[in-house]
């Protein structure tokens, strides 16, 4: 086998070999990573804060098993509506990355559309992926990937189950 055929071979066993290694350590990575937001227990959540845009935060707390809006107005909270947002907790994520892996303002996180507490666990809402139409949304200093239907706007817009 002539040298340079040899050297070729060799070069691109090494390419293989170095991107069997990066392709592993990614897929080992997203199989530890968490499947769903938050591994809270989604009727256990007691008090929930939300704020889409520039809008006054809304602020809801469990109370005998109803919910109560304590701010901006307080009244009675649609028991539905507002276990929808709940149930956010335990959304499925397609993937995870760092934080640092994007810049906040160009995936809609500086400043987010929508943010979400849920019993302090805050949800940083940002925009769609251009390709896999995925939401960007910050849980503490990782970033997920979720199906664009799992959003805050999307379920406060849902009708009640009747």
């Amino acid at each position: 086998m002539p040298r340079a055929l040899r050297q070729r071979a060799v070069m691109l066993l090494v390419v293989a070999v170095l991107a069997g290694l990066v392709l592993w350590f990614g897929w080992r990575d997203q199989r530890r990573a968490p499947l769903a937001l938050t591994d809270l227990d989604t009727g256990s959540i007691a008090r929930i804060e939300l704020t889409i845009g520039q809008a006054a935060p809304q602020v809801f707390e469990k109370r005998g098993g109803h919910w109560w809006r304590t701010a901006p107005t307080a009244m009675r909270g649609n028991y539905e509506r507002v276990q929808r947002l709940a149930d956010l907790a335990a959304t499925p994520v397609a993937r995870w990355a760092r934080t640092g892996e994007f810049d906040a303002a160009k995936i809609g996180l500086a400043p987010p559309s929508a943010t979400l507490a849920l019993d302090g666990v805050r949800l940083r809402y940002g925009a769609l992926t251009a390709l896999d139409d995925l939401r960007y949304v910050q849980v503490g200093n990782r970033i997920a990937l979720v199906p664009r239907q799992y959003s805050p706007e999307i379920t406060l817009a849902m009708q009640p189950n009747r």
